[in-house]
């Protein structure tokens, strides 16, 4: 099940959220408004955040002077790796 409905049950919406049999439009409006909000939230940086993105950064500029990785600094593979290496950090 994924976080979104795992919130919609938590908040009594059920699996369906949307079904508008069950629910008024000013509930389904309610919870949309809701769920969006709290997508932002769980989208933000964080302090923490900023210090994990500064030491994937420090080990990928490690790796690139240890001859580990034939990434260049500064580039798009730079940067996709260090995103890549962030968001399964947070998974």
């Amino acid at each position: 099940m994924s976080k979104a409905e795992d919130r919609a049950r938590d908040l009594g919406y059920g699996t369906d959220p949307l079904n508008r049999a069950e629910y008024t439009a000013n509930e389904v409006r309610d919870a949309f408004i809701e769920g969006y909000e709290q997508a932002e939230k769980d989208s933000e940086l964080t302090w923490e955040d900023m210090r994990e993105l500064h030491i994937i950064f420090a080990e990928i500029d490690v790796d690139i002077e240890l001859c580990k990785t034939n990434i260049k600094p500064e580039t798009i593979g730079y940067y996709q790796v260090v995103l890549r290496r962030f968001k399964n950090l947070k998974k």
